[in-house]
């Protein structure tokens, strides 16, 4: 049988893009989905999107929330998957993707797998392929250095990650995915890495990742968090390779884009 696969779409305000999340992760036809939706209370039409696959649903609500992170977590206490993902209402999954990753997890004891993800424009156009790669360094010290992520959007996890490591940080707003995988790989936890293409992340100017300031803010704080937990001679070491470990995920991004 296929393990149970929860799919949960934070949202608000994203009439425009939404339908297209929803059918990408219904169309999957996966044999044993629960889909999970949780609106911010949105006014733009979202609630009148959503209404119309309600049957194709699990659960959805609109209400106010605090954030992403809070939504988030709203819909994974409810999850009763045995592997877990999340798509943001302006992103998709290409076809394929949940076989592709429910295998991939099947084949291996890894705790969680991700696959590479595609970023386009507002017209469709891919700016970047972003394939995943474990840390440069797999010592504590070297992926608190880069700090190291994946693309979360492509990226699936076991339940047992949320029941032994906890839910998203909600005193974190941008960069909560990025320390969640720190937080898994300082566990020993590396996940399996798929090389095809599982989601498509679409870049547009109303995107909440359209203005990066508050990322890089939020993940100097998150290094800074990590940096404090090396002991003295990791510190060390985490002083030697930050350099050299910024500098290569600065130039593995240029290479990524078309």
């Amino acid at each position: 049988m296929a393990p149970r696969l929860t799919i949960v779409t934070p949202s608000f305000q994203q009439a425009a893009f939404i339908e297209r999340t929803i059918r990408s992760v219904l169309d999957q036809e996966y044999p044993d989905l629960e889909y999970l939706i949780v609106d911010g209370g949105s006014t733009d039409g979202s609630v009148e999107i959503i209404e119309r696959y309600a049957d194709r649903i699990a659960w959805w609500v609109s209400e106010p929330d605090d954030g992403q992170t809070d939504a988030l977590n709203k819909a994974l206490r409810r999850a009763t998957g045995d592997i877990v993902a999340y798509i943001n209402s302006d992103d998709y999954y290409l076809p394929g993707a949940f076989q592709t990753a429910v295998d991939a997890l099947q084949r291996t004891s890894a705790l969680w797998a991700v696959g590479a993800s595609r970023f386009v424009d507002a017209d469709g156009n891919t700016t970047e392929i972003w394939r995943p790669e474990l840390p440069l360094s797999r010592s504590r010290a070297g992926m608190a250095a880069g700090p190291w992520g994946v693309p979360q959007a492509s990226t699936f996890w076991r339940r047992e990650c949320f029941d032994r490591y906890g839910l998203f940080r909600e005193d974190m707003h941008y960069v909560f995915d990025t320390e969640y995988g720190l937080r898994l790989a300082f566990a020993g936890h590396l996940p399996a890495l798929i090389d095809a293409e599982l989601a498509v992340r679409v870049v547009h100017p109303e995107a909440k990742s359209w203005d990066t300031t508050p990322f890089e803010r939020e993940a100097a704080a998150m290094e800074r968090e990590y940096r404090a937990r090396l002991t003295p001679r990791e510190r060390a070491l985490y002083a030697v390779e930050r350099p050299f470990a910024h500098g290569v995920v600065a130039a593995r991004r240029l290479v990524g884009r078309a």
